[in-house]
């Protein structure tokens, strides 16, 4: 049996959802994303939620979410790009299970999310320009508490195959 609980961290657009999704069917897990689980237990889009509640309530969510996971035997969970950066929510997901970051350059992220910004409402108004210096502000900010991750993921190992034989390494290392 492979590792129970994978935990992929990382900014926004690096790839947490395509490559958990991939991952975990190919370890025959379910696959959890902490925001579309946040929006269908609080009946609200995260853009939503952020209005009402403030970034400090969705933060508040994104803790309680984590704290509900301890009672799930197995799973691949791709986290908000800024979950593991609030409420010492970082040590509680290596607590959890093994964390991976998956690490990508900012002009990859811009290159990435330039694309998607009408999905996202946080980056929707910004242009390329700017939103390059927003992502390498969050990014250094962020960066500290993604690197708290238990393995750090170069942009060559960010595939299903490669974490996959990163996994199975790592098992005999894992406790119980």
């Amino acid at each position: 049996m492979v590792m129970e609980k994978i935990i992929l961290v990382g900014f926004m657009g690096c790839g947490k959802t395509t490559l958990g999704k991939k991952l975990a069917k190919r370890l025959k897990v379910p696959f959890i994303d902490s925001d579309v689980e946040i929006e269908i237990l609080h009946k609200k889009t995260i853009g939503e939620i952020f209005g009402e509640h403030g970034e400090s309530g969705f933060r508040e969510m994104e803790t309680e979410f984590i704290n509900s996971l301890e009672r799930e035997k197995s799973y691949v969970l791709a986290t908000g790009g800024g979950m593991p950066c609030f409420n010492n929510s970082m040590e509680q997901l290596n607590n959890l299970g093994t964390t991976f970051y998956l690490e990508r350059s900012a002009k990859e992220l811009m290159h990435r999310l330039s694309h998607a910004k009408i999905k996202r409402p946080m980056i929707a108004s910004l242009s390329d320009d700017d939103l390059l210096q927003f992502i390498e502000e969050k990014l250094s900010m962020r960066s500290e508490f993604y690197k708290k991750a238990a393995v750090i993921l170069s942009r060559e190992e960010q595939t299903a195959d490669e974490l996959e034989k990163l996994i199975r390494l790592l098992q005999p290392l894992q406790k119980n």
